[in-house]
């Protein structure tokens, strides 16, 4: 299809290159460069890796592992790594350069 893009990267897809794309067996309309579906299978491992278009998983991994995708078989990257900690660790000092706080930078309060 002239002008199609990969919904993953939003790049282009090159029409010459049969090799280089793969399209979803379920929704038949989602074509995908090879690399960045490797790239996601090897992210997202055997349990989080679907079709980002149309969420098929049983499918969408049986096909792509007849096509050469390799599909590690752990957990998600995001959720073995400690990438997000510090996102969800709660401060107890307020560090800013200009405190406003009537309370001051000690004051912590329970929610927030």
């Amino acid at each position: 299809e002239a002008g199609a893009t990969c919904p993953i990267c939003i790049d282009l897809l090159e029409e010459q290159e049969p090799y280089t794309t793969l399209v979803c067996p379920v929704c038949k309309h989602a074509w995908y460069h090879r690399r960045c579906l490797q790239e996601q299978a090897v992210s997202a491992g055997i349990s989080c890796f679907y079709c980002p278009m149309c969420r098929n998983r049983e499918a969408f991994q049986a096909e792509m592992l007849n096509m050469g995708i390799r599909i590690p078989r752990r957990s998600p990257l995001w959720e073995q790594s400690q990438l997000y900690t510090a996102l969800l660790e709660r401060q107890s000092r307020c560090d800013t350069s200009e405190c406003l706080c009537p309370g001051g930078r000690q004051h912590a309060e329970e929610e927030g």
